[in-house]
């Protein structure tokens, strides 16, 4: 048997049905021609304003390096006031050191948001960025109520 012949589909099997790896980075960007209404034409209008707008970008990527950098100033008064780090990682590294904890903080958050810049043609990266925004926003809610906690 010759290796074109053992590399053949046999007849009645289905090509399109053969497994496929997710390549990345995509080729296309992920926008659709398409119009949509109802609440997913509003995210899709959202997205592609992102897209579209990079100074919109740049003030979601902004809002997400200063809600970082508040995360931990808020985490530095928690811990003096007697709290824990509820991050395994970050309590190990506020162990040796705050300055080892803000390196790695802040320095993981700026590659991460220089990588979405990178990226910001592609809509998943779009929505990464939200999904981001979306998580810092919560951990900065997260810090409000515990502060009113240890404030009363």
């Amino acid at each position: 048997m010759d290796s074109d012949s053992s590399r053949r589909v046999a007849r009645g099997d289905d090509r399109r049905a053969q497994r496929t790896l997710l390549r990345y980075p995509e080729r296309r960007t992920g926008f659709d021609r398409r119009s949509r209404s109802g609440w997913r034409g509003r995210y899709e209008a959202g997205l592609r304003e992102l897209a579209e707008r990079p100074r919109t970008l740049l003030l979601v990527l902004a809002t997400i390096v200063v809600f970082n950098l508040m995360d931990y100033l808020l985490t530095l008064r928690v811990l003096d006031a007697g709290g824990s780090e509820l991050n395994p990682v970050m309590a190990r590294l506020f162990s040796i050191g705050p300055e080892a904890a803000a390196l790695v903080k802040l320095g993981v958050a700026g590659a991460v948001v220089l990588g979405l810049l990178a990226l910001r043609r592609y809509r998943r990266t779009l929505e990464l960025a939200i999904v981001a925004l979306v998580g810092f926003s919560g951990l900065m809610l997260y810090h409000v109520l515990i502060a009113t906690r240890i404030a009363t």
